[in-house]
């Protein structure tokens, strides 16, 4: 995307997102989706867990 940057640490891993301001102003909505898709990537390899047992974990943080 024109005006978001993904740039990388000394190991060659992608670290840090760089976003124009004027970008953000233009085209929040698709800054912000382009992020999401950017942390779906990161987390693509971590478990899964079933909507239901997330649901429960929930209600009961919600309950404290």
């Amino acid at each position: 995307m024109k005006g978001v940057t993904i740039l990388q640490d000394e190991t060659s891993k992608k670290r840090f997102v760089q976003i124009d301001l004027e970008l953000i102003t233009r085209d929040r909505e698709a800054v912000e989706d382009y992020l999401d898709a950017i942390l779906i990537e990161s987390r693509k390899q971590e478990p899964s867990i079933p909507l239901e047992d997330f649901e429960q974990r929930l209600q009961k943080a919600r309950a404290k």
